[in-house]
C-alpha cells in the first residue's frame, strides 16, 4: 500500500504534559508533549504502527481539543489497517479544525483505502485549494489521481507539484512510473545537477537516482538506467539492514516444523470455513494482476496487502508468552488457538469482506501456508510465479515503500531470498500436495483467456466476462504496479530484463525449475 507521514507538519502545545503507558514494565509515565511527539514519529519510523496508534490515542483522550493527537492517531491507525477506529479520530480532527489541510490529506487517504474515490478526491481538492502553491498537496493529488486510474489527471497533478517544487523528490519518482516518457531533456539535466552538486537530502538523492534509472530505461539508454539504478540502490542499501543467514534459518525452521509428519498428526483439525483467496508470491511477480482479475469477478471482494495474519499469529504468542520456537511457530497452543488466530483474522479484514470471496495478497504468507491450511481448509492458495530474473530486476529497479523489503538494493541479496523463496514453494508442495494453484505471468500474458479460466475454477466461481477486461475494474490499487493494472496485458515486461543481463550477474544462476 502507498503510506504516506504528514502528521509531522502539524504544531501544538510544545510544553504540554501528558501521562503515557507504552506497555512496558515501567506503567504511566510523563513526558513533555514535544517528546511525546517525536516517540510517534520514532514509532511511525520504524513501520511500529500499533505502537504509534497506542500512544497517539492516549495523547487524544488527554487533550480532545487539540487536533494534532486525533491526526496522528488516525494517520497511526491507517497505516495499521484500522481504518474504521482511524475515521473516528480523522473526523474527530476536522470537527476542530475544518480546513486543516493535513487532516483533509490523511482523511483522503482513508477514503482511497475504503474505495470511496470521489469523496477522496474532493478532499484532495479541498486541501488544493487553500494552498494551490503547495507542491506537497499537488503530490499528493498526483498519487491519488494515479491510484484511481486517473493517470492523465495524475501526470498533471504531479508536473505542477515538480514545477512548483524542483526538488520534490517523491513526485519525481511517481512521474517516472507513469506511461510515457514524462522527463525531458531540461527536467533530466537539473535533476542530475542537483545530484552531482549534492543539493538533496540522502533520502532524496535516492529518490532521484531511481527517478532518472526510469526516465533512462524509457529512452532506451540502457547504460544511464544502470548507472542510476546501481547508484540509487548502493545508497539506499547503506541505510538499511538485511541478515541472509538470518533469513536462511527462519525459512530452514519453518520448513522442519511443518513437516509431513506434523500434518499427519493434525489432519483432525477442522478449522474455519471461510472463503479466503490467498494470493502469495515473490515481490514484482504480477500479484497484482491476478488479484485485479479476481477482484473483477462480482462474487469477490479485495483486501490488498493486509498484514492481518501476521498481526494475529504475532498477538496470540504474545498473549500467551510464547517466546520459544520460531516467530510464527504456534508449538505449545491449545487447539482451539487455531480458531483464536481465525476469529481475528476475521475481525481485522471484515472491513474488506464484502462479497462471497475475499482476497489477501499479502505475498509473504507463501511463509504461512502451512498455518492457513490448518485455520482456513477451505481457503485457496494461488501461487504467482513468473521468470526469477524478471521478477529481479523489477524488484531492484523499484523504490518500495518504508524498506518493508530490505533485500531488494543488492544483487546478491536478492538472489539469496528468491532461491530462499523458492524452497519454502516446493516445501508446501511436497507437504501439502494439491492445495496450491500455480499461475504462471508468462502463460497469463500469452493465453490470458486460459489461464484465467483455470484460475476461476480452481477458486469455484462461475466464468464471468468481467475478468477478462480487469483493466476496467475501478477498485482502488496502492501497490507499485497500480499504473499497470489500469491498462490492458502487454508483452512488453516479460523479456525487458535481456536489455540489461550484462549487469544482472548474481541474478543469472537463477533459472525456471
Amino acid at each position: 500500500m502507498s503510506q504516506k507521514h504528514t502528521s509531522k507538519i502539524l504544531k501544538t502545545k510544545q510544553d504540554a504534559t501528558v501521562t503515557l503507558d507504552l506497555g512496558d514494565s515501567n506503567g504511566n509515565r510523563q513526558f513533555t508533549f514535544a517528546d511525546a511527539q517525536k516517540l510517534i514519529h520514532t514509532y511511525i519510523s520504524a513501520t511500529n504502527f500499533a505502537q504509534a496508534a497506542s500512544v497517539s490515542i492516549q495523547l487524544a483522550d488527554q487533550l480532545p481539543q487539540d487536533p494534532w493527537p486525533h491526526l496522528v492517531a488516525a494517520e497511526s491507525l491507517y497505516l495499521h489497517q484500522q481504518i474504521g477506529p482511524a475515521l473516528h479520530y480523522i473526523d474527530h480532527a476536522l470537527r476542530i479544525d475544518p480546513q486543516n489541510i493535513a487532516s483533509l490529506v490523511i482523511k483522503s487517504r482513508i477514503c482511497l483505502y475504503s474505495g470511496k474515490h470521489e469523496e477522496a478526491r474532493q478532499l484532495i481538492d479541498t486541501a488544493v485549494s487553500l494552498a494551490p502553491q503547495n507542491a506537497q498537496l499537488q503530490f499528493e493529488k498526483g498519487e491519488l489521481l494515479s491510484e484511481v486510474g486517473d493517470l492523465d489527471g495524475s501526470c498533471t497533478a504531479l508536473l505542477k507539484s515538480i514545477e512548483l517544487d524542483p526538488r520534490k523528490t517523491n513526485s519525481l519518482l511517481s512521474l517516472s512510473r507513469l506511461p510515457g516518457d514524462n522527463f525531458p531533456d531540461t527536467l533530466i539535466r537539473k535533476i542530475e545537477s542537483m545530484i552531482q552538486t549534492r543539493q538533496l537530502p540522502e533520502e532524496d538523492q535516492v529518490k532521484a537516482h531511481f527517478s532518472l534509472a526510469h526516465a533512462y530505461d524509457k529512452k532506451a539508454n540502457v547504460e544511464m538506467h544502470f548507472s542510476h539504478l546501481i547508484a540509487g540502490n548502493d545508497l539506499k542499501s547503506q541505510s538499511i539492514h538485511f541478515d541472509p543467514g538470518g533469513s536462511s534459518q527462519e525459512t530452514q525452521n519453518i520448513i522442519e516444523f511443518f513437516s509431513t509428519d506434523f500434518f499427519a498428526q493434525h489432519s483432525n483439525v477442522h478449522g474455519n470455513p471461510a472463503n479466503i483467496i490467498f494470493i502469495v508470491g515473490f515481490p514484482r511477480c504480477g500479484s497484482t494482476l491476478v488479484e485485479h482479475i479476481l477482484s473483477s469477478h462480482p462474487s469477490v471482494s479485495s483486501a490488498g496487502e493486509i498484514f492481518a495474519l501476521n498481526h494475529s499469529i504475532r498477538q496470540l504468542r504474545q498473549s500467551r508468552q510464547l517466546t520459544t520456537g520460531h516467530q510464527f511457530s504456534i508449538d505449545g497452543l491449545p487447539d482451539h488457538a487455531l480458531n483464536d488466530i481465525a476469529d481475528d483474522y476475521l475481525r481485522r479484514a471484515e472491513q474488506f469482506s464484502q462479497n462471497t470471496y475475499m482476497t489477501d495478497k499479502q505475498l509473504n504468507n507463501y511463509i504461512h501456508i502451512g498455518l492457513i491450511h490448518l485455520i482456513f481448509p477451505n481457503a485457496k492458495i494461488i501461487s504467482v510465479e513468473r521468470n526469477p530474473i524478471a521478477a529481479c530486476y523489477s524488484c531492484y529497479k523499484n523504490l518500495f515503500h518504508l524498506s518493508s523489503v530490505p533485500y531488494t538494493y543488492n544483487l546478491e541479496n536478492l538472489a539469496h531470498k528468491y532461491s530462499e523463496y523458492r524452497l519454502m514453494i516446493r516445501h508446501w508442495e511436497k507437504v501439502l500436495p494439491g492445495k496450491i494453484h500455480t499461475v504462471e505471468y508468462e502463460n497469463l500474458i500469452n493465453k490470458q483467456e486460459d489461464v484465467t479460466r483455470n484460475l476461476l475454477s480452481h477458486c469455484e466461481l462461475k466464468w464471468n466476462e468481467a475478468c477478462l477486461n480487469f483493466q476496467r475494474n475501478t477498485r482502488t490499487v496502492l501497490t507499485s504496479s497500480s499504473v499497470q493494472v489500469r491498462q490492458p496485458l502487454y508483452t512488453d515486461s516479460i523479456d525487458h530484463w535481456k536489455c540489461h543481463e550484462k549487469h544482472l550477474g548474481p541474478l543469472l544462476k537463477l533459472t525456471n525449475d
